[in-house]
């Protein structure tokens, strides 16, 4: 696939005090580790709750031939909070879509009402999605390769339930998307990645005072019309 528009991040960190050293993950166990993604029990689900990859089994799928590991936090939280060996970081909100239209944002995202006022989409399902540029769409399927599988992780794994929903409302096969659910915040008897005592490839952050990022598109958009 030609990659004629590539996603710049601009990060500029500001450390403070005595910042942790980078530490190297551990390579996988190439005897041990299996050679594909399990299948979803529900294919077009979205929910982690429906997915066989959570934060307590996720290292057995990590560095899988042809397979896209893509974290939607932000450059702050990848800072502060630590991120999976492997992963992509493509933040979801501010880059990718939004609560509403913003610059260099592709999508939004809103509650999806008929005629009569009746709710038929609730926001971030499929049908909710609006692009925001007329290069949106192109660029997310330059970013997203619809052809291979994907495992998304997010704060809570909502907004990785969001983005398969996107994917989906743009023709991707359910079925090759994957919620990996939650990187830092648990709830209840779902624990988050970095606080699984198991983890293997969890590689911390650092001590950060401030994040500054910025995305930039590397060509000009054109703005859609309204619906």
């Amino acid at each position: 696939m030609k990659k004629k528009r590539l996603l710049i991040g601009l990060c500029v960190l500001i450390l403070g005090g005595c910042s942790a050293q980078p530490q190297s993950a551990p390579l996988p166990d190439p005897v041990s580790a299996p050679s594909a993604l399990p299948e979803k029990s529900v294919p077009q689900s979205a929910l982690m709750s429906d997915s066989p990859i959570s934060p307590t089994n996720l290292d057995d799928y990590l560095f899988l031939k042809d397979v896209l590991y893509f974290d939607l936090r932000s450059p702050a939280q990848l800072a502060e909070e630590g991120s999976v060996a492997g992963f992509v970081n493509i933040p979801f909100y501010g880059v990718l879509v939004d609560y509403e239209r913003k610059d260099n944002v592709l999508y939004r995202m809103t509650k999806v009402r008929d005629d009569q006022g009746q709710v038929i989409a609730q926001m971030g399902d499929v049908g909710s999605f609006s692009a925001n540029y007329e290069e949106s769409e192109s660029l997310i399927r330059d970013l997203f390769p619809q052809d291979q599988p994907i495992v998304f992780i997010s704060t809570a794994g909502v907004e990785a339930a969001y983005m398969i929903c996107l994917l989906q409302q743009l023709g991707y096969d359910g079925s090759k998307l994957y919620n990996a659910g939650t990187f830092s915040n648990g709830m209840g008897n779902i624990i988050a990645y970095k606080d699984y005592p198991d983890a293997k490839y969890h590689v911390p952050g650092t001590n950060v005072y401030t994040v500054s990022s910025q995305f930039l598109w590397s060509e000009t958009l054109t703005p859609a019309a309204d619906e």
